[in-house]
């Protein structure tokens, strides 16, 4: 799924099928996290922020269990959080946070309200879009590597083999060059190889890219 930004305009194909997270699962783990905060009137602490940072930046997944399982109260904290924003396609897995389903759909829109200032306050959106922006370059396939020039990109990847062992593969982001931004989702399953999907998901944004921009 596509949301043209500056047009106005959505492009789907599937967009309300539901996908494996994998680390794309990392994003929603971040935003209900600082909406705890909040609602609790503080800032993340020193720990907090490296754990929040090495999430988002670097995908690290024990610092993701630790937020997901330790602070946020699991899936049944995210899913409240989601709930009350009016994000209802995205399922958590009490189990293995990995393993959650989103659509398209709900990613793009759950970052159209990061973008648009519809969630959070202004300094947490800030952090949250700048530890988006920051994403080391080996987690970068898709969104970050077929982007334009110059662009702004503020992304998460995900990859894991699903319970078939087949690969879900996964990059979304919101990219702005200029006064052009795209908010973007793709999401992919059952490949052989995770090559396969990053394939498409570079085929994919590097097109909409192209077009758009």
């Amino acid at each position: 799924m596509v949301y043209d930004v500056t047009r106005q305009r959505y492009y789907t194909y599937h967009a309300t099928a539901q996908f494996i997270t994998g680390s794309s699962m990392k994003v929603p783990i971040m935003l209900t996290f600082l909406d705890m905060t909040e609602r609790q009137g503080r800032q993340p602490n020193a720990e907090e922020m490296n754990l929040l940072t090495t999430m988002i930046e670097n995908s690290n997944n024990d610092s993701a269990s630790a937020l997901y399982y330790g602070e946020i109260g699991g899936a049944v904290g995210v899913a409240s959080y989601l709930d009350r924003i009016g994000i209802t396609g995205l399922i958590p897995d009490p189990n293995a946070w990995g393993w959650s389903l989103i659509s398209p759909q709900d990613m793009v829109n759950l970052l159209t309200d990061l973008y648009q200032g519809k969630i959070l306050t202004a300094r947490d959106r800030n952090l949250a879009l700048s530890l988006m922006e920051h994403i080391e370059s080996d987690q970068q396939v898709g969104v970050g590597d077929t982007a334009p020039n110059g662009a702004i990109m503020a992304m998460k990847d995900g990859w894991l083999p699903g319970p078939d062992s087949l690969w879900a593969m996964n990059s979304s982001g919101i990219v702005t060059v200029s006064q052009e931004t795209y908010i973007i989702a793709v999401y992919t399953r059952g490949q052989g190889t995770l090559g396969d999907g990053q394939r498409i998901a570079q085929h994919v944004c590097g097109t909409v890219a192209s077009l758009l921009i």
